[in-house]
């Protein structure tokens, strides 16, 4: 009996993976502009009604974390490297008429983003003001105009545009007078965390064969090169069929960034199974240098200690203001991602090696960090000295489960929140201190 059961439920949960697989499939064909995974432009749409606030409880402090909105790419060999390949099979007559109507959409491509590498684009700066408009709009009580709003952003570029269109949007809703910002280097171990033990672990010999296993089981190029060049001895002498395709597809994602975005594509390049197959390189790519994968030791996350340190800090730091707050941060995709995998929000803290099983349990990039994207918590109480705060979280302007229990979810209890994650934070730190003590005894 207990075997029959077991069996049942065993079905049962292998359907469900299966389901959030399909979803995964499905949601690209919706939208393939999906596929381009941390570089996926998410729209600045409010997508869902907030559940319900307990009776009494509103909005008070908001911390923030985000991405950049939509950039160019940021390095100018993901437009030239390609263009060269095309260029020069057309001085010698080895591309398809396909391949020549390629290479007029990669110079365009190229132009367009000339001398504008890592800069955010026009649509960029108006997903940084929607995004804020939103939010304002979304939480009226934690924004009022006699609040104090901090808007701060790593030096980069992009983010700091970001940051700068989204307090324009702000100081044109309450006054100039309402945010102040900053961009500081200083600011760098709760806004961009370094940690070059963690960083060194990412990518040892065993992980990269998993990886290149993986991917390699994911990749056939041929059809795609038949299609663009007339001549595969050409081919197999003068291209790289893996890292052009690469190219291609990294710029066929980058085109929806831009005003470019329903002119040309560069998608239809691709079948829909290639386009998936792409995505699941780089979603296992992404997984193993922010996840919890295990190959690594499931601690690449923990490079965002010092994020989650500041925002536990802050949150205690905000319970007696008396008008509302809002601290909004601008980082870059990376630190979204592993903060995410770190808060175990929805299922971002998968632990896993089987990187062929990521889909099946919905652990998708573009879900996590797209650019525009956001980690957002939010603090609850009834009145200045109420002791009963409650907090949630949303991760790109959605509602997430968060690891600890509670009986009013989507809302948590502050204490729980805290204690969930400072004792998590407690046993790596404890972990590494006595690995870091073990190997100095053993090198003496």
């Amino acid at each position: 009996m207990n075997r029959k059961i077991f069996i049942v439920l065993s079905a049962i949960i292998l359907a469900g993976l299966g389901v959030k697989a399909q979803n995964v499939v499905k949601e690209l064909k919706a939208d393939v502009n999906r596929s381009a995974g941390t570089y996926y432009s998410l729209p600045a749409i409010k997508t869902e009604h907030d559940t319900p606030a307990p009776a009494g409880m509103k909005p008070f402090y908001i911390n923030h974390y985000a991405c950049p909105s939509s950039y160019y790419l940021e390095k100018g060999e993901y437009y030239n490297d390609p263009l060269a390949v095309f260029m020069k099979a057309d001085s010698l007559g080895k591309l398809t008429k396909l391949g020549k109507d390629v290479l007029r959409q990669l110079v365009i491509v190229h132009d367009d983003a000339h001398n504008r590498t890592g800069e955010l684009t026009i649509k960029g700066m108006a997903q940084s003001r929607g995004a804020m408009k939103l939010m304002v709009e979304r939480f009226p009580e934690a924004f009022t105009k006699n609040g104090y709003y901090s808007a701060r952003s790593v030096v980069q570029n992009r983010s700091i545009l970001t940051m700068v269109e989204s307090a324009a949007q702000l100081s044109k809703m309450f006054g100039p007078q309402t945010v102040g910002t900053r961009v500081s280097h200083g600011e760098q171990s709760f806004m961009n965390p370094q940690d070059k033990d963690l960083t060194d672990d990412r990518i040892d010999t065993l992980t990269m064969e998993r990886y290149k296993r993986f991917a390699a089981l994911n990749t056939d190029e041929i059809r795609l090169m038949e299609s663009l060049f007339n001549d595969q001895n050409y081919v197999t002498i003068n291209v790289d069929p893996y890292i052009l395709s690469q190219h291609l597809f990294r710029l066929a994602g980058s085109i929806q960034h831009t005003e470019l975005a329903g002119r040309i594509t560069l998608y239809d390049l691709f079948t829909p199974e290639e386009i998936h197959r792409h995505w699941r390189k780089n979603n296992a790519w992404n997984y193993i240098n922010y996840g919890a994968f295990k190959l690594n030791g499931a601690r690449q996350p923990f490079l965002q200690r010092g994020v989650l340190r500041n925002m536990i800090h802050m949150g205690d730091s905000m319970l007696k203001r008396n008008n509302p707050v809002a601290h909004i941060r601008y980082t870059n995709e990376r630190v979204i991602m592993g903060l995410a995998c770190l808060m175990e929000l929805n299922n971002c803290g998968l632990e896993t090696e089987n990187l062929d099983s990521l889909e099946h349990h919905g652990w998708a990039d573009y879900k996590i960090a797209p650019l525009g994207g956001s980690i957002v918590m939010i603090y609850y109480r009834k009145h200045k000295d109420d002791p009963n705060i409650l907090v949630k979280v949303l991760l790109n302007g959605r509602e997430a489960r968060l690891p600890m229990k509670t009986d009013c979810a989507p809302y948590y209890r502050w204490n729980d929140v805290k204690r969930y994650y400072l004792r998590k934070l407690y046993r790596y730190e404890s972990e590494r201190f006595n690995e870091t003590n073990k190997t100095t005894r053993s090198n003496e």
